[in-house]
């Protein structure tokens, strides 16, 4: 059996690789907070009833961990 080499992989394959790890990376970055964010404010007076409809049933299809988040900073 011969041995495995493994795959030569050129810098400039490299460099694409990295790029799109750290796009993935902004991307997970951004997204998440700003999800969070918007449905934090989807639990507030301020927010329209569309909204408030939306992040409830969002929220309750995760298992509501937003809601449990602000029952635990509101105790």
């Amino acid at each position: 059996m011969q041995p495995l080499t493994p795959r030569y992989i050129s810098p400039k394959e490299r460099a694409e690789n990295r790029a799109r790890w750290i796009r993935f990376g902004y991307g997970v970055a951004v997204a998440i907070p700003a999800t969070f964010a918007v449905m934090m404010f989807g639990y507030s007076d301020q927010a329209p009833g569309w909204l408030r409809s939306l992040t409830v049933a969002f929220d309750g299809a995760l298992g509501f961990p937003v809601m449990g988040l602000i029952q635990k900073i509101m105790t």
